[in-house]
């Protein structure tokens, strides 16, 4: 019995273990370079996807830190969605999302929110985050995602595995 809760105890911890690694490798921050050579760090802090009367919604919040003793103002248009497909997206620019980010001289923008209308089959596979012209990171893994949506339900996520 007690060799029994050893090896469950030991495969919880386990799954434990690789669950935190998968979500450090999800935060992991992000050097960047603009076309004029200006630094900043990009760190995606969580995921959200829902379904809309219209299609899907992927929400990417950033934190955005500028490095540099000057303020970095950046095009909404130079974070690209890149679907597993190859598909890109460009961030909607309605309601309440600037077309610039501003990002302070040495200072940070902990929730930096970025909103992507894409079709259902995009998140059949893995999905990217492509920030300036070097830069790109995964946001979702290979993993089909296979939950079905109702309009207006929305899921979040930490890690890239949904």
């Amino acid at each position: 019995m007690a060799v029994t809760f050893a090896i469950i105890g030991a495969g919880l911890g386990l799954m434990a273990m690789l669950r935190i690694q998968e979500a450090k490798e999800f935060s992991q921050p992000h050097q960047v370079q603009t076309d004029g050579g200006t630094n900043y760090v990009v760190q995606l802090t969580e995921a959200a996807v829902g379904k809309t009367m219209t299609g899907c919604v992927l929400i990417l919040y950033l934190r955005l830190e500028n490095p540099n003793s000057f303020d970095v103002t950046l095009g909404r248009n130079s974070f690209i969605l890149v679907g597993h497909d190859t598909d890109q997206y460009l961030p909607s620019t309605m309601g309440t999302q600037a077309e610039l980010i501003r990002i302070p001289a040495n200072g940070v923008l902990d929730r930096e929110m970025l909103s992507f209308t894409v079709p259902e089959d995009t998140f059949a596979g893995s999905v990217a985050l492509r920030a300036g012209q070097n830069c790109s990171f995964l946001v979702k893994n290979q993993k089909p995602f296979g939950v079905r949506l109702r309009d207006g339900e929305f899921r979040s996520f930490r890690r890239r595995s949904w």
